[in-house]
């Protein structure tokens, strides 16, 4: 008879193998911290027709055995699921090897202890969308699979996906002005001031980014540091988004604490790294649209992710982005 999940030698091993870190190439996310499991275990040929890489021809025995999973953060286990293209099941294959041939030891007790979460972690992600909001009331959030309404678990699911917003509005207000550059200045022109060629007063609103320490600050003021307690009461789905948020955030404003330390301006639209955060949640061709936006292309892009967000928690209809 299939079994319906991994068994807890094969999630051990693959904990093992793991050394405590995101499979995804050069990302070094823990699986676990302490006691709390961050990270998910992610099928390389699908769990079940209509997941990614479903293998119609794939033993039942075979799919849930520990050479076809691997462990990834929140975000790079949507990125591969949502680019098949890309993340093909020989690929996949190829990653697994190499990272579990690169990984450090873990503790046998650390094993063990983390083994029976993981275990428990087995899950798909998909793709939603909708339109832009700035508000979130409890009695219009839907959750799925939610317990009665009025117990205790269903309350604090609504709360942590209420706090997660809170922090996400917080987080607009920190990093306001890198949003703002982007909006009034064009690339070109961001580069005039960087590279000396124009004073252009309007950027000395972000002069505090030259201290690399500034985009952590921010994220600590905001409440970042905070968020992870609410993780095991939301959808991984909404946790992959505000994660994604919260990203995006640091690393365009870490861009900037780079464009005063080399004298140019580093623009995010070509960056790798938030490439890969926004199509971990958007789609290929609405990631090519923003990056082509001359003007408030990083307005636009927190806008649908935070829409993103909303319709994960049920207060927006999907619709195609």
């Amino acid at each position: 008879m299939p079994t319906s999940g991994p068994g807890i030698t094969d999630i051990k091993l693959l904990f093992a193998r793991s050394g405590n870190r995101c499979a995804f190439p050069k990302c070094s996310a823990p699986m676990a911290l302490d006691d709390t499991l961050v990270g998910e275990v992610c099928h390389i040929k699908g769990a079940r027709p209509g997941s990614a890489r479903f293998d119609p021809n794939q033993a039942a025995s075979h799919r849930h055995h520990r050479d076809n999973l691997i462990l990834m953060c929140p975000t790079h286990h949507t990125v591969i699921d949502d680019d098949e293209d890309s993340y093909t099941v020989e690929r996949l294959f190829q990653l697994k090897r190499e990272h579990e041939a690169s990984a450090t030891t873990i503790p046998e007790d650390e094993i063990s202890r983390i083994a029976v979460s993981l275990q428990q972690n087995v899950s798909s992600v998909g793709q939603t969308g909708g339109l832009s909001a700035h508000t979130v009331h409890a009695k219009t959030i839907t959750l799925n699979t939610a317990p009665p309404p009025g117990s205790p678990l269903n309350e604090r699911q609504i709360q942590a996906v209420e706090n997660l917003w809170q922090i996400l509005r917080r987080l607009s207000s920190e990093f306001s002005m890198v949003v703002f550059v982007d909006t009034i200045l064009l690339p070109q022109e961001m580069n005039a001031y960087f590279t000396g060629a124009d004073d252009m007063p309007l950027m000395d609103s972000i002069l505090e980014f030259r201290n690399p320490q500034i985009a952590i600050a921010k994220m600590a003021n905001a409440g970042g540091n905070e968020a992870a307690k609410e993780r095991p009461f939301v959808s991984q789905r909404l946790w992959s988004i505000y994660f994604v948020i919260q990203a995006v955030y640091g690393r365009t404003a870490l861009l900037l604490t780079n464009s005063f330390k080399e004298g140019q301006y580093k623009n995010w639209r070509s960056d790798n790294g938030c490439d890969q955060l926004l199509r971990a949640i958007l789609p290929g061709h609405t990631v090519e649209h923003l990056k082509a936006m001359e003007a408030a292309g990083l307005r636009s892009a927190v806008d649908y992710l935070e829409d993103h967000f909303l319709t994960e928690a049920g207060m927006r209809k999907a619709q195609s982005a």
